[in-house]
């Protein structure tokens, strides 16, 4: 489960990168997992599809 923090002066980018590594790392998201598309990531999280891009291409 991924969660945007609005109110954090973390961005949102760097929020989802890190949660995402931390699950890659915790192995709570299993090898071979294939990540939701940059846009149905975006409508999920009320993200741009930039902001979701540039965290994909930060891992």
């Amino acid at each position: 489960m991924i969660v945007i923090d609005a109110a954090s002066p973390v961005p949102p980018f760097e929020q989802l990168r890190a949660q995402l590594a931390r699950q890659i790392q915790d192995r709570t998201l299993a090898v071979g997992t294939r990540l939701p598309t940059i846009r149905n990531l975006a409508a999920d999280l009320g993200l741009a599809i930039n902001t979701v891009g540039r965290a994909y291409r930060e891992l």
